[in-house]
């Protein structure tokens, strides 16, 4: 895709192209990049995760969240308040009883799950619409993540961005909000930074 794009239209085109993979080529890319991250020095060295909980047609991070959870980490998925535009992570200990379809299809920690504080998280498993080599990201438009990443202070956990690999673009369009990641993976691997 040509860089001079904006937000939206990279967003336009990248759904389209989300939407054209198979239900087997979205399990299948989803199983490589969870062994490949369950696999990382970063994933055996953290206690305490943040992944999320996919959405039809996103990445799925359930097999790393229940080998996590089989491992004995503290695993978050994000818990989100739509009213002020901000998320906290909670602590899932299982995926089917934890889980519970919320707004717009995102699945969402249920209200017995605690909360877990900012400051003890290692590693942050963060989706995205589209990355570069240069570790930028487009998210979905809501900046939740951006705000989350804010409130972080320092040192930061790990950010590692996720995504198939047909979401990788030339360049991402940012602004002075838009966070880097610290890596990038999809199915095929590590995204080299290049800028």
């Amino acid at each position: 895709m040509p860089p001079t794009l904006s937000k939206t239209e990279h967003r336009a085109q990248l759904k389209c192209t989300l939407e054209a993979l198979s239900e087997q080529e979205r399990a299948g890319a989803s199983t490589q990049l969870c062994d490949r991250l369950i696999g990382s020095a970063f994933y055996q060295e953290a206690k305490t995760i943040l992944a999320y909980a996919s959405m039809a047609g996103e990445l799925s991070l359930d097999p790393l969240i229940e080998h996590a959870i089989s491992d004995g980490k503290t695993v978050c998925v994000p818990r989100i308040d739509w009213d002020h535009k901000s998320m906290e992570p909670a602590q899932v200990r299982n995926l089917d009883t934890d889980l519970r379809m919320g707004r717009y299809g995102v699945r969402a920690p249920v209200g017995g799950c605690p909360l877990v504080e900012k400051s003890t998280l290692d590693l942050i498993l963060i989706p995205g619409l589209a990355f570069d080599p240069g570790l930028r990201r487009l998210g979905r438009g809501a900046g939740f993540y951006d705000r989350m990443i804010d409130a972080l202070g320092m040192p930061r956990p790990l950010m590692v961005g996720v995504c198939f690999g047909c979401q990788v673009i030339e360049r991402v369009p940012t602004e002075a909000h838009d966070w880097l990641m610290d890596r990038v993976f999809t199915e095929a691997g590590e995204i080299s930074q290049l800028t």
